[in-house]
């Protein structure tokens, strides 16, 4: 069984619902191709919209009109890093939750990304119920998507 079908406890989609109209929509960003539909299949799963991105600068360059409620990337992206990216969003004043998640986790890096401003840090291989509790605590209470 790979790390994506690992659910420790399940999910009931009630638990990530909201308090509008349309379904949540987190932006994935990943380069890894099976990561990002892992990713997918998990939100998707339990009644949340996700729109994935190959990289930072494809988000960018096609997010500037699309509301999401949260974004999950990946630290280690072509081109722009994760945390690059996020230094960009809130030097931008742009505060959509963001949670990194990385293959290789340091103490120094954990707290950088955390000053800079991101919602959690989860390392791979992530159990499932571990991203889902994360999308759950951001999503309980919106009542519209945060502005990308």
């Amino acid at each position: 069984m790979s790390w994506l079908g690992s659910v420790v406890a399940p999910i009931r989609m009630t638990e990530i619902s909201v308090t509008q109209d349309a379904p949540p929509v987190v932006a994935i960003i990943d380069s890894d191709p099976v990561a990002r539909e892992g990713l997918r299949g998990l939100l998707r799963g339990v009644g949340v919209d996700v729109a994935t991105f190959d990289s930072a600068e494809s988000y960018l360059l096609a997010a500037d009109d699309q509301n999401f409620a949260c974004l999950i990337v990946d630290l280690l992206l072509p081109g722009m890093s994760g945390l690059d990216f996020l230094r960009r969003l809130r030097s931008a004043g742009n505060d959509i939750p963001l949670v990194l998640l990385t293959d290789e986790a340091d103490v120094p890096t954990a707290v950088a990304a955390m000053r800079e401003g991101a919602t959690d840090f989860i390392e791979k291989p992530y159990i499932n119920v571990a991203v889902l509790k994360q999308v759950q605590k951001l999503l309980r209470g919106k009542s519209a998507p945060a502005r990308a």
